[in-house]
């Protein structure tokens, strides 16, 4: 029996599987934890573990994936100066994929679309939890067009389901217009608009050094660019529905399982379309040359998924509109800033260029995507 995440008991895990299987006399043989490999970019997000659980009857192992969240100010760097923690330990609704996977979002899913059973939400002091979730045991098949076509159309099913529907309160406002004031006005545009975040060996090589003017031009011009979304409806938004976050389960390869609710909110029509066009090459999995064709392929099924629940977006407002946040969520904050805050390794200097590449094919997208 290894110990378990977050602290909690064997016999307290013991009652929620029996109350999750319906096994009254289900009892706890063994446990096995074994750390997710995944790179955790959220301060809210302390650890993922797998969770194996041999019953005393024999049967199949029952397997969970344990993730344990945290207030804000837990994850932010020790460096961070202590007005800004407090900040964005206020700002970050740290507890908010507990709150939405508890409440009515699974009662609202397409068909083809689900999100994992919640087992147990086990509640720390301190602004800590540990969400207990069924193991989706995602296959690890390539990820392919076709299933971008059928994410894209079950997100938009979902955004329509989810309109009229209360929203958690999210305080930076909706979720790009947050993102221009904290992502970038407050962080990313000042650093790119310093001479001295060019000096930085990083920002010296060749294929980073080359993006100065565009991107530069481009963090002086933000609100413009937000302005122009205004005409856009506000709708639900996953937030952060990348392939990585579409787990496509063993006993149903062609459904999904939509995972880390952590950045739900309102957001113009289509942004879900960007972590799932994007987000693969954003995150160095994917090749920055496989979004221009996925994007071709995502536009329409997200619309025609929209369509399908009642809402109507026209597909020119649409693709322009995916495009225009694209601009704004990617290009300054993809730079290689963080990195400058680490030493100067071989493997900084291959993500710096990776970065790169990924900015240069966001900047080099044309104005408006073929419809």
């Amino acid at each position: 029996m290894t110990a378990l995440p977050g602290g909690l008991a064997v016999d307290e895990l013991g009652g929620h599987l029996r109350r999750w299987t319906g096994r009254a006399g289900l009892v706890v043989d063994a446990v096995t934890c074994t750390p997710i490999p995944h790179r955790i970019s959220a301060p809210t997000t302390r650890a993922l573990t797998r969770v194996t659980v041999a019953t005393a009857d024999g049967a199949l192992p029952l397997r969970l994936v344990a993730k344990e969240l945290q207030a804000a100010r837990h994850g932010l760097p020790p460096q961070m100066p202590d007005d800004t923690r407090a900040h964005l330990d206020a700002l970050i609704p740290w507890r908010l994929e507990a709150d939405v996977l508890t409440g009515d979002v699974a009662t609202l899913m397409p068909p083809g679309l689900r999100t994992p059973d919640v087992v147990a939400v086990h509640e720390q002091d301190g602004d800590r939890l540990t969400l207990w979730l069924e193991d989706a045991d995602p296959v690890d098949a390539p990820w392919t067009s076709a299933d971008t076509a059928r994410a894209a159309s079950r997100l938009g099913r979902l955004t329509a389901r989810r309109v009229g529907r209360s929203m958690p309160p999210t305080p930076g406002g909706d979720l790009l217009t947050s993102y221009r004031d904290e992502q970038l006005g407050a962080w990313a545009v000042p650093w790119l608009l310093d001479d001295a975040t060019w000096a930085h060996p990083l920002f010296r090589l060749p294929e980073v050094a080359a993006l100065r003017e565009e991107v530069c031009t481009l963090a002086g011009r933000v609100a413009d660019v937000h302005a122009r979304l205004a005409d856009l409806p506000l709708l639900p938004a996953h937030g952060d529905p990348t392939p990585m976050n579409l787990l496509r389960p063993r006993r149903d390869p062609q459904g999904f399982v939509l995972v880390d609710w952590g950045m739900t909110g309102s957001a113009p029509a289509g942004f879900d379309l960007l972590p799932l066009v994007f987000g693969r090459a954003e995150s160095g999995v994917g090749p920055p040359e496989e979004v221009p064709a996925l994007l071709d392929i995502a536009v329409p099924a997200y619309r025609a998924g929209l369509a399908a629940e009642g809402v109507d977006v026209p597909l020119a407002d649409l693709a322009a509109g995916v495009r225009t946040a694209a601009q704004l969520r990617y290009p300054c904050t993809t730079m290689p800033l963080t990195l400058t805050m680490e030493p100067v390794t071989d493997a900084a200097v291959t993500r710096a260029r990776e970065r790169a590449a990924f900015v240069r094919m966001v900047l080099d997208l044309p104005a408006v995507l073929p419809v």
